[in-house]
């Protein structure tokens, strides 16, 4: 286990020491719920990102060779990146 997941697991214990195994139960159901459609979103996110990054790759090379390095020279002056 990460260090970062072995912190969040010591938050969420005292918030259930003493519950019973029919609470526990509830607990388990309603964390898999989320965690469902968190990852739901996630894929919904990384899907969209995706969908960004190509059209601006078509954009990009729609933009004629000179524009593109007088946008990149002056993005760099502004410590800015681009691909180009």
């Amino acid at each position: 286990m990460s260090k970062n997941k072995t912190s969040e697991t010591k938050e969420v214990m005292p918030q259930v020491a003493g519950k019973t195994v029919e609470e526990l139960k509830g607990i388990a159901q309603t964390l898999q719920t989320q965690l469902n459609d968190y990852q739901q979103k996630a894929n919904q996110h990384q899907t969209m990102a995706t969908k960004a990054q190509g059209a601006l790759e078509v954009i990009l090379q729609m933009i004629p060779k000179e524009e593109m390095e007088k946008m990149i020279q002056e993005n760099r002056d502004n410590g800015e990146v681009v691909e180009g």
